[in-house]
């Protein structure tokens, strides 16, 4: 476990305020550097969390003192950026999705491994206590065998939004941006990769899903449905049935505080659990699960081969939902 991890940060967008948050609030992170398209963004970033600001992402490469980067820019851009960040040596932190499909995916991945540096796909609920009882309460089989899981992710965005979220050339909509967790989050309860995967959106005149719902079936019979959406507020929740028992997980995705997740064994009075979370402490341990696992090069809450089997299975839902982004790279 690395003691003290420094940090730079590519962009300077919402989420990037967010995880700076985190790492004032980790026990291992210091944010050293910021890079932005413009200088004036930068430090505007760094007189408001520290660091030292930067007018380009290629500074905070070639910084010295930066041991990792998270990369925060918009969906498109992680790919090449990852790659830069692997060619550089330097520890990797990608916002989700990772790639805008599996062969950028597995390509950028080739170059993590080929350059030895560590890479974690930044799910920061996956580093969140209540995302690892969720996971220890179903593989121990406290529910009795897994048979549904019903998940949302979704928010209500104006139609005028002008962001990367609302342009369907980029890979926005709400099924990369949101859909992304609930597919994570059953893929990991799984323990497996589904074999069948149908996404049904209203899909913009601009080309990304509005809002959908879709729906999951693994090998050993999982059934999944999950709804997500960037116009729509869900009530964003998971519910985990089995055949014992079921598990209801308030706010599976933020762990807001004061949520709760709750364990109903048939035949028992309910076992609440109230492991909520600030968002700093949210963002701080997912900063300091980087500097557990930094020597081990991936952290085993999000590892690269769920990475790619993350991105497959997101390929496989905009193919049947006729999603198709203009800047993604083909085979």
């Amino acid at each position: 476990m690395a003691d003290k991890v420094k940090w730079g940060i590519l962009a300077t967008g919402g989420i990037a305020h967010q995880f700076a948050g985190g790492l004032k609030a980790s026990k291992t992170g210091e944010l050293v550097a910021v890079g932005s398209r413009a200088l004036d963004t930068a430090k505007a970033f760094t007189d408001k969390h520290g660091g030292k600001p930067y007018g380009s992402y290629d500074e905070v490469l070639s910084d010295p003192n930066v041991d990792a980067i998270y990369i925060a820019t918009p969906h498109h851009l992680h790919y090449d950026w990852t790659i830069r960040c692997a060619e550089a040596g330097k520890a990797i932190l990608c916002e989700k999705p990772f790639t805008l499909n599996a062969i950028e995916a597995q390509r950028a991945l080739n170059e993590v491994r080929k350059n030895k540096v560590f890479f974690m796909e930044a799910f920061m609920y996956r580093c969140a206590p209540q995302t690892l009882k969720a996971k220890e309460l179903v593989q121990s089989g406290a529910i009795g065998e897994l048979l549904v899981i019903n998940a949302e992710f979704s928010f209500a965005a104006g139609k005028s939004w002008a962001n990367f979220r609302t342009d369907g050339s980029l890979g926005g909509g709400g099924l990369m941006d949101v859909g992304a967790y609930p597919i994570s989050l059953c893929r990991l309860l799984v323990g497996a990769e589904p074999e069948v995967a149908h996404y049904s959106a209203k899909i913009s005149e601009s080309g990304y899903d509005e809002h959908g719902s879709g729906c999951l079936r693994f090998p050993s019979g999982v059934t999944v449905h999950f709804g997500c959406g960037i116009h729509c507020n869900m009530r964003n929740h998971a519910l985990i049935y089995g055949s014992e028992g079921m598990i209801e997980i308030e706010n599976p995705w933020k762990v807001y505080t004061g949520s709760k997740m709750t364990f109903h064994r048939n035949g028992k009075d309910p076992e609440v659990f109230e492991m909520g979370m600030t968002n700093d402490e949210l963002y701080a341990a997912e900063a300091d699960a980087v500097a557990q696992f930094l020597e081990a090069k991936e952290c085993p809450y999000m590892t690269l081969d769920d990475t790619l089997g993350n991105m497959r299975t997101l390929d496989m839902l905009r193919q049947s939902a006729g999603l198709v982004f203009a800047a993604e790279s083909k085979a």
